[in-house]
Order: structure tokens, then C-alpha cells, then sequence
């Protein structure tokens, strides 16, 4: 009969060596950073079989954990429960940012206002009456009007919620920091069991139930997905992306998240028709007008928490969106790119960089904070580094692909910064390589430097003269004054 087969590190004696114990085989180490633990060895069924892959584990990896959405969850209920007690009955609390769009990544800001009871909470209609000079002209269009909140209302607000959480005292929620002295009061929160990680709170206050009305219209748009979330999967790579780059820091000058989020749908707009990842206009899922949000169910479930979308659909689609970032985006730049109407009009007006009109308020710009220095020096050159190298992705497999997944959302020292791509060398044609006849040779660069240097000189050389000249000039010449003069002032100091 033949024996069994021991386990695999195990101290059994083994009869046929004599009672010596079976060697222990060497274990391969197992990284530390999260982006490597995801192409561990019991994810090779899933890539072998065609869903599995680095991008889809990645975007698995950045979705909100179940603690991160409890946290969320118990964070509204107790500031909704001190608002209710502090400000009166008809107080509400109202989710805006990307847990309203159901785009939250792991880790992400949780934004929230609350909303006065004497501010108006009748579906918004006191507050679109001070709009100011054009708020007939917004009501007519459907359009948000301004959500005037008087500053001291707003303060008085935050310091009373700030003093109830201190008096409370409870473990789940934390005052971070008290941002009064802002132009828009914010008081930050950290809610979170201690020692586990923390999700950070920004409570504002708001005028009226239309808070975060574009965010929902994000909202309601994603949903009409009919390839099962394949459309928010492409939304947060490129939120991913972007961040990873640091091209979403909108206090120099960059790209904020929720531009690159209606980019994003724009581009999924334009597919309309032709493959099953498609996105109708706004316009036509929400309608012309704004509705105010549901004070009970403020926070919407999040979109794609299950990806069901392959790894080669994903790369596709991925590829696909930078191609159209890298070659179709920049003539744009004159028009309004708009989600509503799913069109870029022409636009006149005040130059900018990128137009991108905010759903429900099209005099808006999503993109104001974009500096024209940043777009075309940092922006539009690592969209072309990205599509340089998605494009690479369809072609390889198994590490190379990782590897190259890891060097495209690989942190940037420097928003400014670039690093350019090159693809390795293979045997195999690559369609997508750049001409290498525009790539200069080495002794070009070498000739290039030469003059370069040759032209700075000459630079430094007139630079020097002419300061020599000009120091020369500003010396005046030694004169003596004449005889007469002095004589002519004497007696007229001292007329004897």
C-alpha cells in the first residue's frame, strides 16, 4: 500500500529516510508595500483565466474598506443627532464631495454641511431669491443660485457643534482642527475607532437643500452604466492616477479631482452608441432643474464596490481615455466642455487653460483653479507619458505588466517634474512606439549643448559689458567750481 504523502512543513517522520523530518522548502519573502501584497501567488488563477490583473487588483485595493463606510456611517448619524439638538428640528445634514459622486477612494476626505433651519430648507426656494443681479435669469435655466450663508451665522454654528463633541466625549469622534479664521469656516474631525485609521471630516455650513447638487447629477449619471461599473472603475484609475502624480493640488495651480471626474465622463459620453460602456448626457437623467437633496438618506451607496469589469476591458478603456486626453482634450481649449448636453460649445470670453462647466451651474468653472504654466508644463505631459505607456500594457503580461502598472502610478517627487518613458526593446513590433527618427542622436545632443553653452556665454559676455558701461556712466566727472562763483556767494553772505 502505498504511503501518503506527508504535509508540506510538517515534522512527520518520513519511513523511507529513516525517521530523518522533511526539509522545510525556502518560503519566498512576501513584500511589505500594500501595492506589491496584490500580485501575490493565489491571484495566478484569476490573471490566468483573464479577469485578474495589476490594474484591476489596484483599483480593488483603493476602494473604501467596510470600517471606512462604518465610520462614515456613524460620523453623520452623531452630527445629525448635535445639529438636530443645537439648531432645531429642521436641521439637516448634506454629503457632498465623492462620497456624494459614490466615487470615494480609500482614505478620502468625507464633506459634509449642515444646513440651517432658518435658511430656507423649502427645496431651496429661499435661497435661489438671493442670487442677486441674474438669479431670474438662473431660476428660468434651472440653475443653482448662490448659497448665501452669512459668515457669523456660520461661525456661531461650528463653535456650538465644536463645544458639543468636546462636552460629549465620544471615542468614535475627535476634533482635529477648528479653521475659523477661513473665508469659509470649516471645522475638521477625525472619526474612527483609536488606534485603527482615522477618515477625516470637513463639516461647513450650507444655505439650502441644493448643496452638492452637482455631486448627485454625478451620481445619477454613473448609474445609467450598463456595463455594471465599468464607468466608475475608469473614474477612480484616473482620480488614482492624478493623485498619485500630484496633479490635483488646486493651491498651485492644478487639476482638481472633480474636473478630472466630468473629463472622465465626457470622454464616456462621446462612446455613446458604439461600445457598451457608455454614458447619456446629464440633462436627460436629471432633467433641467435641481432637486434638493434627501435629509434621511444623505449618503448614497458607493458605485463599484464589486469590480466586475476584466483586466483587459479595463486596460482597453484605460488605454482608450488617454488617447483621447493626449490628442482630442487640447482642442478644447476654446470651448465649454459641458456633461449636460454631452457637447463643447465655443466659448468667448476670458481665456483659460480648460473650461469644464459644473452640472446645474454652466457659468461655473470646474477647472478655475488651472494655471495655463501648469497645464502645458506638468498636466499635458504626463498625459502623454501615460498614454505612451498604457498603450504598452495590452502587450505584456504577467511581471512586466506589474512592473509597468507600478511605474505609472508610481508618486511624483515633483508636480513639475517628468519622467519619460522608454520602452524596452523586443523583437516583437510595437505598434505604439514614437518614430525613432525624431529621437535625436547622441552627437545632435552633444552639437546642441555646444551651441547652447556657446550662446550663454556670449550672454554673460554682453551682460558684463554693459554693466561696466553703465557703472562708468553713472560716475560724474570731478569739476571745480569756478572762482567767481564762490566770490559772487560770499558777498552775498557777507555783505561787508
Amino acid at each position: 500500500m502505498k504511503q501518503p504523502t506527508p504535509l508540506r512543513n510538517s515534522s512527520i517522520l518520513n519511513p523511507k529516510k529513516d525517521g530523518k523530518k522533511w526539509k522545510k522548502r525556502p518560503t519566498r519573502p512576501i513584500p511589505n508595500s500594500s501595492f506589491q501584497k496584490h500580485f501575490r501567488k493565489d491571484r495566478k488563477d484569476a490573471s490566468q483565466a483573464g479577469h485578474g490583473g495589476p490594474l484591476r487588483d489596484l483599483l480593488t485595493s483603493s476602494l473604501p474598506d467596510p470600517v471606512q463606510l462604518d465610520a462614515v456611517q456613524t460620523c453623520l448619524e452623531h452630527v445629525q443627532i448635535l445639529a438636530r439638538q443645537l439648531l432645531g428640528d429642521t436641521s439637516a445634514v448634506v454629503v457632498q464631495g465623492s462620497y456624494a459622486q459614490g466615487l470615494a477612494l480609500r482614505g478620502s476626505d468625507l464633506d459634509i454641511a449642515v444646513i440651517l433651519a432658518e435658511n430656507g430648507l423649502q427645496n431651496g426656494k429661499k435661497t435661489a431669491t438671493k442670487a442677486g443681479k441674474g438669479s431670474s435669469r438662473s431660476k428660468r435655466r434651472g440653475e443653482i443660485g448662490e448659497d448665501v450663508v452669512n459668515r457669523r451665522q456660520a461661525l456661531h454654528c461650528l463653535q456650538r457643534l465644536a463645544e458639543a463633541l468636546s462636552d460629549a466625549k465620544l471615542d468614535e469622534i475627535r476634533i482635529a482642527l477648528r479653521i475659523f479664521s477661513a473665508k469659509v469656516p470649516v471645522l475638521r474631525l477625525h472619526c474612527g475607532a483609536k488606534g485603527e485609521r482615522n477618515v477625516v471630516v470637513d463639516v461647513s455650513v450650507g444655505g439650502s437643500l441644493l448643496r452638492g447638487a452637482c455631486d448627485r447629477a454625478v451620481y445619477s449619471v454613473l448609474q445609467e452604466d450598463q456595463s455594471s461599473g465599468t464607468a466608475a472603475a475608469l473614474c477612480r484609475l484616473v482620480k488614482l492616477w492624478a493623485k498619485r502624480r500630484k496633479l490635483t493640488n488646486t493651491l498651485k495651480g492644478g487639476l482638481s479631482s472633480f474636473a478630472l471626474v466630468l473629463l472622465t465622463i465626457f470622454f464616456l459620453q462621446q462612446r455613446s452608441g458604439k461600445h457598451q460602456c457608455s454614458l447619456p448626457s446629464q440633462l436627460s437623467v436629471t432633467g433641467p432643474r435641481a432637486k434638493p437633496a434627501n435629509p434621511e438618506n444623505c449618503c448614497p451607496q458607493p458605485l463599484g464596490l464589486e469590480v466586475v469589469a476584466s483586466e483587459k476591458e479595463l486596460v482597453h478603456l484605460f488605454a482608450e481615455f488617454f488617447e483621447w486626453a493626449t490628442e482630442e482634450l487640447p482642442k478644447l481649449q476654446n470651448c465649454a466642455i459641458s456633461i449636460g448636453s454631452a457637447t463643447a460649445q465655443q466659448r468667448t470670453g476670458r481665456f483659460h487653460p480648460l473650461v469644464v462647466e459644473v452640472p446645474f451651474s454652466p457659468q461655473e468653472n470646474a477647472a478655475r483653479c488651472l494655471r495655463i504654466d501648469v497645464w502645458e508644463g506638468a498636466i499635458c505631459q504626463e498625459l502623454s507619458r501615460a498614454n505612451r505607456m498604457v498603450k504598452q500594457l495590452g502587450l505584456k503580461s504577467g511581471r512586466a505588466r506589474a512592473s509597468l502598472v507600478r511605474t505609472l502610478f508610481s508618486a511624483s517627487a515633483d508636480p513639475e517634474s517628468t519622467e519619460v518613458f522608454q520602452a524596452p526593446e523586443s523583437d516583437v513590433p510595437v505598434p505604439y512606439v514614437p518614430d525613432p527618427g525624431s529621437i535625436p542622436s547622441a552627437e545632435e545632443e552633444t552639437k546642441s549643448a555646444r551651441r547652447s553653452a556657446k550662446r550663454r556665454r556670449k550672454l554673460e559676455r554682453s551682460k558684463l559689458r554693459g554693466s561696466k558701461a553703465s557703472k562708468e556712466s553713472n560716475i560724474m566727472p570731478e569739476t571745480v567750481a569756478p572762482v567767481d562763483r564762490w566770490l559772487g556767494l560770499r558777498s552775498l553772505l557777507d555783505p561787508r
